[in-house]
């Protein structure tokens, strides 16, 4: 379903390409996020997917940024989507159409509220990224807290669970009194998902010169990747064990009106359905490997949810 929407969209050119997408199995991913979702939820988050994989190619695997003012040029194309009208340039490129179709689909019916909070979500991405590409440019190599806040921006992982509101039916619920713990909540799954990406993507990051969590712990550490893959692991658990102490908390909370905790209660379903979904999809893609579609060689990069 994703493979023939990206073939009619553009974002799949060629044979390679659509070997790459196939391997990556989004239908796994957004299947687990939304296991009893209507068909055209469970597709349109799939779409998002592809589409945010297909960015993160462009940046890390075909060296977008290495050049100044390349991926700030790219990015400036993607943030006229979120204006009133795109600029006259970049309106008939391909990524900024598919861009603008997922948003005017996945932002219709949505509240101001909601679309402010995705814009600046999407946003501050692309701010990451041209950040990260900076930094890989001068040569600067981070230090682990560094890496960690930077690391939460670039994984895509808030925009997708604004997505995941619209596609998933659950709204985030905005109140004084769990706005802090709910943070942290989208917060962990950042960083479960992205220390988990930077587990199975090794290898390619190496090749990309690409700073990687493995790679940070090794040289902060003094330590062989096998034992800085030990260490990233360990993280991974401990900001798991965080993740489900926090969702217990919000669904033991009670001074909220019976309506908001239903809906609270709902949200923290969802946001764990997806940190489940994302774990396993990890531990099943191809798109790590070195041949698309290889069986991966890595293994499950943490136990399965």
């Amino acid at each position: 379903m994703v493979l023939s929407w990206a073939l009619d969209v553009g974002l799949v050119a060629d044979a390679r390409e659509e070997r790459r997408l196939a391997s990556a199995r989004l239908d796994v991913l957004a299947g687990g996020a939304l296991p009893r979702g209507e068909v055209g939820d469970v597709a349109l988050t799939a779409r998002w997917a592809a589409f945010v994989c297909w960015v993160d190619d462009q940046i890390d695997r075909r060296g977008l940024g290495s050049v100044p003012g390349q991926l700030e040029a790219f990015t400036a194309q993607l943030r006229q989507v979120f204006t009133a009208e795109p600029g006259r340039s970049a309106a008939s490129l391909t990524h900024v159409a598919v861009l603008r179709g997922l948003w005017k689909q996945t932002a219709a019916g949505m509240s101001a509220g909601w679309r402010s909070r995705f814009t600046g979500d999407y946003t501050d991405f692309l701010d990451a990224c041209g950040q990260e590409a900076a930094l890989r440019r001068s040569g600067v190599r981070l230090p682990l807290a560094d890496y960690v806040e930077l690391r939460r921006r670039t994984i895509t992982l808030l925009p997708m669970l604004d997505v995941l509101e619209r596609t998933g039916h659950a709204a985030l619920v905005e109140d004084p009194r769990v706005d802090t713990r709910l943070e942290d909540l989208r917060w962990a799954v950042a960083d479960v998902a992205g220390w988990a990406n930077d587990l199975a993507s090794v290898a390619d990051d190496e090749v990309a010169g690409q700073d990687n969590l493995v790679g940070v712990l090794a040289r902060q550490d003094g330590c062989s990747t096998a034992e800085a893959r030990q260490r990233a692991a360990a993280m991974i658990e401990d900001r798991r064990a965080g993740f489900r102490a926090t969702a217990a908390a919000l669904r033991a909370e009670s001074r909220l009106p019976q309506d908001r905790l239903e809906e609270l209660r709902r949200y923290v379903d969802l946001v764990e359905r997806f940190m489940s979904a994302t774990l396993h999809w990890l531990a099943i893609t191809g798109r790590f490997t070195a041949r698309a579609g290889a069986p991966a060689a890595h293994g499950p990069p943490v136990p399965r949810s």
